[in-house]
């Protein structure tokens, strides 16, 4: 019997077979993923950089150490406009570029699924990103980035983004650093900004109480978007923070001189004070102290005060800011007709060795005429906002210019208690002492000064009945 013998196959056979298969499901597996892409089912994040096609150009700014970038969108369909800051310090133009990168990709991820599906006949949506520089002191630069996005007809949205920058040190600094890390400085400066954003009147029908009160408590984060311009730092708030959206973004302006004493040393300005007697007495042995009250009126705590004043009649000196004079001229009325000095603080309490000669002489005019208008009569002494004054200064100054001998630094503490500690610490004959009449704890506190003073056999007396015994 002949056997039969099966023919083997050759390995190279199952080599080729295997190679196809792969080849072919390969092909498969590529157009199914761009058959998807091409019709708008891919759900992943859509890398922007290399699927919009833009023009980016570069220019040089105003400011030294400063490019401008410019990036244009040229698809009709995702229209962008944007601009933003570089310098030669790579980790800051890496933070931008992240911020910018983020902001395109929210976008044209919101747009994407219109374009590709055609949701629409034409595409209504725009982003735009232009930026604000503020230099302050020569080498901070504060970037104030506004941001408009838009992804149809009836929706736009406005954020805004800060950067606080040293350009000689290559630092991007934060609220924290500007107030030396200490939360007893934010806990002052948070309530000044609530008071501030509750006193304004441009603000009082569109405020939500509530939301303020929210947004201004003394946590570090909630105070992250700020810029130094002109010795004013603006604090910024996001459309519908503190107000209905449509009121858009709000912002708040704090006197840099008035925050001097919450900064931090590297930001304070050089200030003038005036120093206590050596010995706490002059030749004159009646005692004496003249009690002063800047940066009012104020509706509520100036009235609290006068008629605390009234109970030990006691006289007191006002030394007023024109642009609350000009809110509330009947409070100014009030301090006059009790009897009381009424000093000029200037209009909107700036740092005058800064200004020039006009701007100070301004500052002072138009205060004087905001209390002709309120009180029928001018002043009859003038403080510069936080002492800082210099020879020039109170040369040019057509009145007495008066500083303090104690300062209460009631507007950091705010304490009832510690401002009468402080009085009692320090008290000499012919004080002149320095409080404000903006503060609820500096009304509060009051009645246990005049007390002591009273138990210590001195007169109240006005700033301008104290100076000749100075």
């Amino acid at each position: 019997m002949r056997s039969t013998r099966k023919k083997k196959r050759g390995p190279w056979i199952d080599l080729a077979l295997i190679t196809s298969i792969l080849l072919l499901v390969s092909i498969i597996i590529f157009f199914t993923i761009m058959d998807d892409t091409l019709n708008g089912h891919d759900n992943e994040v859509i890398a922007t950089d290399s699927i919009v096609d833009s023009s980016i150009t570069e220019a040089e700014s105003a400011f030294p150490g400063i490019r401008i970038i410019s990036d244009m969108s040229n698809d009709p369909d995702l229209p962008f406009a944007i601009q933003y800051p570089q310098t030669n310090d790579e980790n800051f133009n890496v933070l931008i570029e992240d911020y910018i990168t983020s902001s395109k990709k929210a976008y044209i991820n919101a747009m994407r699924p219109q374009k590709d599906t055609r949701k629409v006949e034409k595409l209504s949506g725009e982003l735009n990103i232009h930026f604000d520089t503020y230099q302050y002191n020569e080498n901070y630069y504060s970037f104030v980035f506004t941001e408009r996005m838009s992804t149809n007809e009836k929706s736009t949205k406005t954020t805004l983004k800060t950067v606080f920058y040293h350009i000689e040190t290559a630092q991007v600094l934060d609220i924290r650093t500007l107030l030396g890390e200490d939360t007893k400085n934010l806990e002052t400066f948070a309530s000044h900004v609530r008071e501030l954003l509750k006193a304004n009147p441009d603000l009082q029908d569109v405020l939500i109480a509530e939301e303020v009160d929210l947004a201004t408590e003394a946590r570090w984060v909630l105070f992250d978007k700020f810029a130094i311009h002109q010795d004013e730092l603006y604090i910024y708030f996001d459309e519908g923070t503190i107000a209905p959206p449509e009121q858009g973004p709000i912002s708040v302006q704090v006197s840099m001189s008035f925050l001097n004493p919450l900064l931090a040393s590297a930001f304070q300005m050089q200030m003038v004070e005036v120093d206590a007697p050596a010995d706490g007495v002059v030749d004159d042995n009646k005692k004496r102290v003249a009690l002063t009250f800047d940066d009012g009126p104020h509706p509520e705590v100036t009235t609290q005060i006068l008629d605390s004043l009234d109970r030990y009649n006691a006289k007191g000196t006002f030394f007023m800011l024109g642009n609350r004079v000009q809110y509330y001229p009947e409070i100014a009325r009030e301090v006059l007709k009790r009897g009381h000095e009424i000093g000029n603080h200037t209009w909107s309490h700036p740092v005058l060795p800064k200004l020039s000669q006009s701007q100070i002489m301004n500052e002072f005019t138009i205060t004087e005429q905001a209390l002709v208008e309120a009180i029928g009569q001018e002043s009859t002494v003038f403080r510069p906002p936080y002492g800082a004054t210099t020879e020039a200064i109170n040369t040019m100054i057509p009145h007495h210019v008066v500083l303090w001998s104690i300062d209460t630094l009631d507007w950091k503490h705010r304490d009832a208690q510690q401002l009468v500690l402080i009085v009692k610490q320090q008290m000499h004959n012919n004080a002149i002492i320095l409080m404000h009449d903006i503060h609820q704890s500096t009304a509060d506190g009051l009645n246990g000064i005049l007390d002591y003073l009273a138990s210590e056999g001195y007169e109240f007396v006005t700033v301008s009945e104290i100076l000749p015994y100075r």
